[in-house]
């Protein structure tokens, strides 16, 4: 499966004009039937703590048609209503028919922002089956929580795709973590952030897909741009056969 990751500069809290940014980028994206592309957090909105307003109705609505008019598999970074009256951070994925695999929601949220103010945590990880390939969702500071993605690994994940908005100042921090997410589980992982500027912060971009080695297999510079590259997961699936850390691991640190 080709994996893409879109790194976006979106305009501080217009859902309409961002969507039609995301469009843009994926035409000259052009992926192919199949593929799987990333989107950054709240790809609509930008990392605002007005919940009610990230939380479009039509969302879902644009996303479906996203990746039915590119038959592509389409994860978004959105706002959503839960059905107990709360709204959650999600990553959401949509399968190349429209349908929504399902979504994600952001398990550890951003409280040094007043996050955990504005969204409900999700539960736990999640992992979906998208073309025969096991995908963990994550998004942006669940990077900081190893457990977190252990826990998604012992479900089966074997690419990760995180959408992010992770600003410039923590940059350097977000490479050498993301590395460490995809040595230490010994899965892919694909991180698409994005770059531009909010009212109290500003984005570098730096988008990246890294293998199962913690190498980087490609990475955006800080424009609106966007990075692929096709995996084998024979070989990964080939390498954790060999290496047999996974076997190793004691469930017990993890309280199961």
């Amino acid at each position: 499966m080709r994996f893409h990751s879109i790194q976006t500069n979106p305009i501080w809290e217009q859902p309409i004009p961002n969507r039609a940014e995301i469009e843009r980028a994926l035409q000259q994206c052009s992926p192919n039937s199949g593929d799987f592309i990333v989107l950054p957090e709240l790809c609509e909105t930008g990392f605002t703590m007005r919940s009610d307003l990230a939380a479009t109705a039509d969302s879902v609505q644009w996303g479906s048609r996203v990746a039915k008019t590119h038959k592509i598999w389409l994860q978004c970074g959105l706002a959503r209503r839960q059905p107990d009256g709360g709204i959650a951070n999600t990553a959401t994925i949509f399968s190349p028919d429209g349908s929504e695999v399902g979504q994600y929601r952001k398990c550890f949220l951003f409280t040094p922002g007043g996050e955990d103010r504005s969204y409900s945590p999700g539960s736990g990880p999640v992992v979906f089956d998208c073309g025969g390939v096991k995908i963990a969702p994550m998004i942006c500071y669940d990077l900081r929580f190893p457990e977190l993605w252990r826990h998604a690994l012992l479900g089966g994940a074997e690419v990760f795709t995180m959408s992010a908005c992770w600003p410039s100042l923590r940059l350097r921090q977000k490479h050498a973590m993301l590395a460490s997410r995809a040595i230490e589980n010994q899965a892919w992982v694909i991180a698409a952030n994005r770059t531009g500027n909010e009212p109290n912060t500003n984005y570098s971009g730096g988008s990246t897909i890294v293998d199962f080695l913690g190498e980087t297999k490609a990475l955006c510079a800080s424009d609106p741009s966007f990075i692929s590259h096709a995996i084998d997961l024979d070989d990964l699936r080939t390498f954790r056969a060999k290496f047999k850390v996974i076997s190793d691991i004691q469930r017990k640190f993890l309280g199961l």
